[in-house]
């Protein structure tokens, strides 16, 4: 069951109430919420529904350019991909969720990482410390970091990957969930 924060946020993000940042934030959360998904899907369609059961017959309706921006949207959500990897942690840095793309990316699978901490499986002898212990600290602090690391696939390969954490707070700021972005970097871009 969804609390009451999540559900006024996904009201406020089905009908574009929300700020760029927070709308930004509750995107990394849709990715991985299955049931926040579906409630936001439904009240966009009540939105949706509400909008054009109001406009009479008469009424000249919205205008070709705005109509074909609004469906360009809608065609473009569905089939949005990514192929940032992302994972999401609990407020003890356990993973809970991950998806396709971070499986590619290091070769693991959510029922082996799931309730693990990322550090000790993904980092290796040629990691730089100084960037991992940068991570661990802006987790600790419930801050937002990015760092470029070199990890290693299930495989024993090293890879370097760009990661963006970010700490999702609930209403009272109390830490809700950590979600992080991953992209793997050429060698190159990394030294």
């Amino acid at each position: 069951m969804l609390d009451e924060s999540l559900q006024e946020q996904a009201a406020l993000y089905a009908v574009g109430a929300l700020s760029a940042p927070e709308r930004e934030q509750f995107d990394l959360i849709l990715k991985f919420h299955t049931e926040l998904r579906a409630l936001v899907v439904a009240l966009e369609e009540v939105a949706a529904a509400a909008l054009t059961s109001s406009l009479s017959a008469s009424s000249p309706g919205p205008s070709a350019s705005l109509r074909g921006r609004l469906l360009a949207r809608l065609d473009a959500h569905p089939q949005q991909t990514s192929e940032e990897g992302f994972v999401m942690t609990g407020p003890d840095g356990l993973v809970q969720w991950i998806n396709p793309a971070f499986t590619a990316m290091c070769g693991y699978t959510l029922d082996e990482l799931h309730g693990k901490k990322l550090g000790p499986i993904l980092q290796g002898r040629d990691t730089d410390h100084g960037s991992a212990d940068r991570m661990r600290r802006a987790v600790h602090e419930s801050r937002p970091c990015t760092e470029t690391i070199l990890n290693y696939h299930k495989n024993g390969q090293p890879y370097w990957v760009e990661i963006a954490i970010t700490p999702i707070l609930d209403d009272a700021g109390a830490m809700r969930w950590f979600v992080a972005r991953g992209r793997e970097v050429p060698d190159q871009m990394a030294a």
